[in-house]
């Protein structure tokens, strides 16, 4: 099933490329891994460049000072063939953000499935040719065929015509605020579109609860290793207290 990016991120036809990108161009111009070799010799199908968003075609203001660089964001499709989308997304998303020094959009998809990444990129201070990828920011695995009312009004809140355009760093955080929230509604049930204060503490709680996990499956395995009952009563009393926080942590992210 194909869905038509364009129109969900509603686009002007003024910034639109629409070109594909061939496989020659990562492999004459970038010394890639062997995973990322692979990746691009065997898993994608299909690669376009789909819109290139610039001062001069969109009114957007660039922003440029001594750590970042926000002059274009490119928005970029990456079609994979039969294997499971989750399996090679990653790998896919950092071929694009890690070569390609722009912002970047990056939409990775299979036949029924869909992931949206977007990263932070610092200037290189020692090459200011190169970026620093401080962090990805990636949705989950979204469904081309089934509906969600999360998903949906994420989508919704990527829409070209309400983002914020006030300079092409506040266009780009926007999509960045986005995916943050659509991560929170898989906890909450409920995509909220925040300011960009709440935003930050939202990703700081998703990523304490994933810590919390992390220690809680850790936890888990030793009780299964432990032999003396004192010792499983003290790991699970710890596994407990965990679960009461990660439950105030999903109590704050639903919090109006």
């Amino acid at each position: 099933m194909s869905l038509s990016y364009k129109n969900i991120l509603n686009l002007p036809d003024r910034v639109l490329l629409e070109k594909k990108l061939t496989k020659a161009f990562f492999l004459k111009n970038f010394e890639l891994s062997a995973s990322e070799k692979k990746v691009l010799n065997s898993s994608i199908a299909q690669m376009e460049w789909l819109a290139s968003i610039k001062p001069n075609n969109s009114n957007i203001q660039s922003v440029i000072n001594e750590q970042f660089a926000f002059e274009e964001v490119q928005i970029m499709v990456c079609t994979i063939g039969n294997e499971k989308l989750d399996a090679v997304a990653n790998t896919c998303i950092q071929l694009f953000q890690k070569y390609i020094p722009y912002q970047m959009l990056v939409i990775i998809e299979n036949d029924q499935e869909f992931v949206i990444n977007v990263c932070e990129k610092r200037i290189n201070q020692n090459d200011k040719t190169k970026r620093t990828i401080e962090n990805y920011y990636s949705t989950k695995v979204l469904s081309k065929l089934f509906k969600e009312d999360a998903t949906d009004a994420f989508l919704k809140s990527i829409d070209f015509g309400i983002i914020d355009k006030t300079n092409l760093e506040s266009f780009y955080q926007s999509y960045i605020n986005s995916i943050i929230q659509l991560n929170s509604a898989s906890v909450t049930g409920v995509f909220q579109k925040r300011t960009n204060t709440r935003t930050k503490e939202d990703l700081e709680l998703l990523n304490k609860m994933e810590e919390l996990e992390k220690d809680i499956s850790k936890l888990a395995n030793q009780v299964k290793a432990e032999k003396q009952q004192n010792q499983k009563v003290t790991l699970n009393m710890a596994i407990h207290q965990k679960r009461k926080q990660i439950e105030s942590i999903k109590n704050q992210l639903s919090e109006i």
